[in-house]
């Protein structure tokens, strides 16, 4: 294993239990939930100097364990705080069950608005439901919900961005060889997006995928899932896999085999570990997300529906191709983006 990939694999293995992006695995038994974090807890409408009502925003985040949704919760944190907004939040731990309970505490608080970056798209859905009966009006980030009114959808432009993928792929394949495709759980509607893209480009330009295969978003399920591919196919020259850890579990399953020389592994979300291999070469690319622009755009958004002004239905974020050529001016995203207080 390449030195690099060793140092990164402990640092890694933390990471990789959350897929971010919005590709997360679903939770198992969930657990009692307590009562969430806020941040801060008002007990009425708050004022500002002047003496005007300050709008109560909520925010209910499926985890903060994982840097994507670190980068969104701060942009959330700093949109508010730049329009005079009151927020209070809470962070599900990944837990869909506790969610749920979250979304209950939150709108004890009578906010003007909800945000929710769920945990599960079909387990939200009551969740969505009972803000709707409150007269709460809900706006969804990243991950979508699969049922409910929705007043606005906040979302990376993920079909654009594996069809970003396919046509970096598509350029730089050696002739004669295959693409492998490594997938998140079926469920995620967009990383679906994400492999519709690249799917497309794909086929536009006559280019043979082997059959995909789901990972569940998580680095050592695909580093199984690469295994059997570099067992079974001896033509591998590219590998698209739908987030960043699965990228990562892919290069170190083909450097193991001696053949990661062979191919070019893409990613995609734009995560710190995978901007490091990407500067090392160890990955070719990857397909970067930008959470904190996401976060602000629900705050925008958001404060829109509270004031009862009409929102946009769908707001796409747009993502970037970063390669070695181009990841200074991303990572320097990362370091300007610092959670806000």
């Amino acid at each position: 294993m390449h030195a690099p990939l060793r140092v990164l694999l402990g640092a890694l293995c933390l990471a990789a239990l959350l897929a971010g992006l919005g590709c997360q695995p679903k939770p198992s038994t969930p657990a009692a939930a307590p009562p969430p974090t806020t941040t801060p807890t008002p007990t009425g409408p708050s004022t500002t100097k002047a003496g005007a009502s300050k709008v109560l925003l909520a925010y209910s985040i499926s985890s903060v364990g994982h840097q994507f949704f670190v980068d969104m919760l701060a942009g959330v944190k700093e949109e508010a705080k730049q329009q005079s907004a009151e927020l209070v939040s809470a962070d599900a731990s990944a837990d869909a069950g506790r969610q749920l309970t979250d979304i209950e505490n939150l709108l004890q608080k009578k906010p003007a608005a909800i945000m929710i970056t769920p945990q599960d798209s079909d387990a939200i859905v009551p969740a969505v439901q009972a803000c709707t009966a409150k007269g709460v009006p809900v706006v969804i980030i990243d991950i979508g919900a699969s049922g409910g009114q929705v007043g606005s959808f906040i979302i990376s432009d993920n079909f654009q961005g594996g069809r970003l993928a396919g046509e970096y792929i598509a350029e730089h394949l050696k002739p004669g060889t295959r693409v492998a495709h490594i997938q998140c759980q079926l469920g995620a509607a967009n990383a679906r997006k994400r492999g519709e893209g690249f799917t497309a480009v794909m086929k536009e330009k006559g280019i043979a995928v082997i059959p995909p295969q789901p990972a569940d978003s998580m680095r050592d399920k695909a580093m199984t899932v690469m295994e059997n591919f570099l067992q079974a196919h001896k033509d591998i020259g590219a590998v698209f896999a739908e987030n960043d850890p699965m990228a990562v579990g892919a290069a170190i399953a083909a450097q193991n085999a001696g053949r990661l020389g062979e191919m070019i592994v893409v990613g995609f979300n734009g995560d710190p570990e995978a901007l490091e291999l990407v500067r090392k070469g160890e990955l070719a690319a990857t397909v970067m997300q930008f959470p904190y622009d996401m976060g602000v755009a629900g705050v925008q958004q958001a404060l829109k529906l509270a004031r009862g002004e009409a929102a946009e239905a769908q707001v796409d974020v747009p993502v970037e191709l970063v390669t070695k050529d181009n990841i200074d001016q991303f990572e320097g995203y990362r370091r300007k983006k610092e959670p806000a207080a």
